[in-house]
């Protein structure tokens, strides 16, 4: 009975959050809607259908992972009902100065197609060089020839490696200003190779998904034009699935060893566990609810993007005295796993981190906080500059980092190196006003 509430009340919350989106406005709202449909997948949905079929642990049946882990059977209902919580306060913050207004002048630019394809090849050109210096052969990666691969692999800088987000943006832009096609086939195709390569399905993810938003920003909604989008969503679904049913051989580059026959790739299912996160959250609630005295990090680790901007180079002795980070501690703790499976890989979502923080009311909290701050950002933005429209769709594209990775300084070092090509482009090119 006390769940049926809790998931009635679920159901309450986001479906306001639709109509609310609605009324308001996607287009005006755009990082509220993404956000939304983020945590009713990840928070709701995605847990609300482990309930129903009785999963117990994080890992549940994965071969290798029988009966390991807490059993978190018990702490749906408690998961279910904090984070409905903490997504109302978001909403609550995200529109709490709604009738606030500025008043824009309408600034356009003279798109410069050469200039983005140059930044676009540059920003390449150091990822590939970043693995060229220290012997990498992305030739014979990609041939099969060799048993090196880039998954995992930092190459001589993370910075220069971290310049594949900096092409996610470029790609975007690529897209945006209209490149002529035969350039922009060539560049999403190396690009995804590359980022197929380096094992990180993240970047390919989020390229599409920029592209989507900058589509729906401008996608006037017609009855007579429903097949298409439905065509395009259903190619979109069949690749981010393609993508995850071949990450191995896309890493080692053992194209011959693709599935593409999408009956095989048991979708439900396979979406239900890429979505799991809410899972690895109610293990860290039930780690709160079940220890007398647990650690908290006290919101240390939300600051670690200053220790991840400090130079290895320059101060590797000093920078790997911060390492790990006080939060992964506490995750292993909440796992409580045997010391052979103490790496998982396993990353909870973002909620997790306000919870390790402070518990539910530093939840609750900063759940409010956050949905202000983004609330503010998006009514300071021009929804009908293109400008503005590549700003938003770059951090709603960060923000999917942060909400289903978890780790609040890799989300601020991913929106640092989306942003790079979006400034350095328009520092470049003249703009006017109407």
């Amino acid at each position: 009975m006390i769940m049926s509430l809790i998931i009635l009340f679920n159901i309450c919350v986001y479906g306001f959050g639709i109509v609310l989106c609605y009324y308001k406005g996607l287009r005006e709202n755009l990082i509220f809607g993404f956000s939304w449909l983020m945590f009713t997948i990840y928070y709701f949905l995605t847990p609300w259908y482990f309930y129903s079929i009785g999963r117990r642990t994080i890992w549940g049946d994965d071969v290798g992972y029988q009966g390991v882990g807490e059993d978190i059977y018990d702490y749906y209902d408690e998961g279910l009902l904090y984070y409905g919580i903490a997504n109302l306060l978001f909403l609550l913050g995200f529109f709490f100065i709604s009738k606030y207004k500025q008043h824009f002048k309408i600034k356009k630019f003279r798109d410069n197609k050469s200039l983005i394809v140059v930044i676009s090849f540059i920003c390449l050109g150091l990822v590939i060089l970043n693995f060229g210096l220290t012997g990498f052969s992305i030739i014979d990666i990609i041939k099969g020839n060799s048993d090196e691969t880039l998954f995992g692999a930092t190459g001589a800088s993370n910075y220069l490696r971290n310049f594949a987000d900096s092409l996610i943006t470029c790609l975007i832009l690529c897209y945006v200003i209209k490149v002529d096609k035969r350039i922009l086939i060539a560049l999403y195709l190396i690009s995804f190779i590359l980022f197929a390569l380096m094992g990180f399905r993240y970047r390919m993810i989020m390229t599409i998904f920029g592209v989507l938003l900058i589509i729906l920003f401008n996608y006037e909604f017609r009855i007579k034009n429903k097949i298409k989008p439905i065509i395009v969503t259903g190619g979109i679904l069949y690749l981010i699935l393609f993508i995850t049913v071949n990450r191995y051989p896309l890493i080692v580059g053992h194209f011959n060893e693709f599935e593409y026959n999408p009956i095989k790739f048991n979708a439900g299912n396979l979406l239900a566990e890429q979505t799991r996160g809410a899972l690895d959250d109610i293990n860290i609630i039930k780690y709160y609810e079940t220890n007398e005295h647990p650690e908290y990090d006290y919101g240390v680790t939300f600051a670690y993007f200053i220790v991840r901007a400090i130079p290895r180079s320059i101060f590797g002795d000093l920078k790997d005295k911060f390492y790990p980070p006080p939060a992964f501690p506490i995750i292993d703790k909440a796992y409580n796993l045997p010391p052979e499976w103490a790496t998982t890989g396993e990353a909870p979502l973002h909620y997790a981190y306000f919870v390790i923080a402070g518990n539910i009311w530093f939840l609750f909290v900063g759940t409010f906080i956050v949905g202000l701050i983004l609330g503010l950002v998006q009514r300071n933005r021009n929804v009908n500059s293109l400008k503005d429209q590549v700003f938003v769709v770059a951090l709603c594209i960060s923000l999917f980092l942060w909400y289903t990775r978890g780790y609040f300084p890799q989300f601020v070092d991913n929106l640092v190196f989306l942003l790079i090509p979006y400034y350095v482009y328009y520092s470049f090119i003249p703009s006017y006003e109407e």
